[in-house]
């Protein structure tokens, strides 16, 4: 009706594009925000791949030249770079696919998924815990910009037996007094919603603000919870000192012979359901015992042999598992990479 510009065509021309609802504007938005919610979805699966691996292989992410025209420029931009060429998907939403405000690559991005990654891992170990007793090792040492640190490796058994030992955190330190280490550990528990209460042992090194009769950190925990025992990391020495005083001492002779008579009770009760596991030698059958308890529910049936197993497990002997964290550090933070920040110790 009318010429081709008529008020009436026009009008024609609107109703017929609000019928088609597949090309109207609201759904062209839609399926567009939507293709844009899946490239961002891969791009940031990509980034945690990325950053995932360099964390588990303790690399640094930074390069000191990050220009395009670098040859080498960091681990993180390097890696992404040979993902991207070897995953056609990864790379249509990477580099010049993506928007200039959506790449994902700055180093305020790379700490946000650091922390993401950390926070992620230190949930799935408190998780993992539970209530369950565990025993603290705590070691100090200096990196390579001569700042305190303190390292926090906690040792406990899991919900199938297994003794594990996890690194919790990497703590700067700038006093390393007894009450300063005391109170970094309070603060530690405190985040991560761990209780002194069940605290059952303690192990550090030699030095007197650690072990300190009076003023020692072992003290100072002792006075909250006095079942958290001491053990230094040479107590192999104190067991052969115990060893020799009891060939003397009738007193002590007795008790370890008690002992020693619980210990083949309660082998003997559990030989018919366990199989081989008490034929293995003593060190390897204390390490087993509690994992066969668990596959066959016996732990629900001997609770208290159980929870004796358990408390010896988490003693912990030797304090190597917080020197390995050290060793760490000292890889990821080198004199070259000497203003890493502290947030990066703990990934």
């Amino acid at each position: 009706m009318g010429i081709v510009n008529s008020c009436h065509n026009e009008a024609r021309i609107q109703f017929e594009a609000f019928q088609d609802q597949r090309h109207s504007v609201g759904n062209i938005l839609r399926v567009h925000s939507r293709d844009m919610e899946i490239d961002y979805r891969t791009r940031l699966t990509t980034m945690l791949d990325v950053t995932h691996f360099l964390l588990k292989q303790g690399l640094p992410f930074r390069g000191h030249d990050e220009s395009t025209s670098s040859s080498n420029r960091g681990n993180f931009l390097e890696l992404l770079e040979w993902y991207s060429q070897r995953n056609e998907e990864v790379s249509k939403v990477i580099k010049q696919n993506a928007h200039a405000n959506n790449q994902l690559t700055s180093p305020k991005i790379q700490k946000d998924l650091t922390r993401a990654c950390v926070s992620e891992i230190t949930l799935a170990i408190i998780n993992d815990i539970e209530d369950k007793f565990f025993s603290l090792m705590v070691d100090k040492a200096q990196d390579s910009s001569v700042k305190e640190h303190m390292g926090v490796v906690l040792r406990y058994v899991n919900k199938k037996g297994c003794v594990i030992e996890r690194f919790l955190a990497v703590v700067h330190m700038p006093y390393t007094s007894s009450h300063s280490l005391k109170m970094a550990i309070d603060a530690l528990f405190v985040q991560h919603g761990l209780s002194l209460s069940r605290l059952r042992d303690q192990g550090y090194d030699g030095a007197s603000n650690m072990r300190g009769e009076f003023n020692g950190l072992k003290s100072l925990i002792l006075q909250e919870n006095i079942f958290a025992m001491y053990v230094h990391c040479f107590s192999h020495q104190l067991q052969l000192v115990l060893v020799d005083v009891a060939h003397d001492n009738f007193p002590m002779s007795e008790f370890f012979r008690y002992v020693t008579m619980i210990v083949n009770i309660s082998g003997a009760s559990f030989i018919e359901v366990l199989g081989n596991v008490m034929m293995t030698p003593l060190i390897l059958r204390i390490k087993v015992l509690p994992q066969k308890l668990v596959e066959i529910k016996k732990h629900l049936v001997f609770p208290l042999v159980y929870c004796m197993i358990e408390l010896a497990l988490v003693l912990p002997v030797a304090t190597a598992s917080v020197e390995r964290v050290f060793s760490a550090m000292k890889t990821v933070k080198t004199d070259l990479h000497n203003r890493m920040g502290d947030e990066w110790m703990n990934g």
